[in-house]
């Protein structure tokens, strides 16, 4: 697939096919990621790749609360458009049924560069990740809905422990669906 073909066909996908993504299809969007630009080669990601159901399970009584400290924001924001409210709330409980999600994390919290800085080199290394995923014909969706919901702090505490502040998670699959 061309880069240009890659970029334009990426979209965010939330619901995904029940089925597992080879280990070595993953190592190498992973390694893809790891491939980023970042400030003076710094490379301050952390990742946490959760694909075992018990982890899934913790995850998703995390991602529970999110959905339910997000919906009045939702409910706002599309105020004339309540299945989107329905639609995303669900979303973000079942994470679309993806096998995998990437937490993403900064590794480390006493880095010399500013929060900025370490978050664009994070976002970078995601986005290197989306990218590879697509060309391997999977989907993924970007969420940093933990973050307004003020649980990051608590994904770190369960699957980060002594690593910097959690950044973005991504979900990845099979898409069942393309928007």
């Amino acid at each position: 697939m061309e880069v240009r073909e890659t970029i334009l066909s990426r979209r965010s996908i939330r619901q995904y096919q029940d089925r597992e993504i080879p280990r070595d299809i993953l190592d190498e969007i992973l390694e893809d990621g790891t491939y980023a630009p970042s400030a003076v080669d710094l490379q301050p990601w952390y990742f946490v790749v959760i694909h075992s159901r018990e982890n899934m399970l913790r995850l998703a009584e995390v991602m529970g609360r999110v959905s339910r400290q997000m919906r009045p924001a939702l409910q706002k924001r599309f105020a004339r458009h309540p299945e989107v409210v329905e639609e995303t709330t669900r979303f973000l409980r079942q994470l679309g049924g993806a096998p995998v999600c990437i937490l993403a994390f900064a590794l480390r919290p006493d880095y010399s560069k500013t929060e900025s800085t370490i978050i664009q080199s994070v976002s970078a290394a995601l986005e290197n990740i989306l990218l590879a995923a697509v060309d391997k014909g999977l989907g993924g969706c970007w969420l940093t809905a933990p973050l307004e919901a003020g649980l990051g702090d608590e994904l770190n505490r369960i699957f980060a422990p002594g690593k910097g502040p959690f950044i973005a998670m991504l979900t990845l699959g099979y898409p069942a669906v393309v928007p």
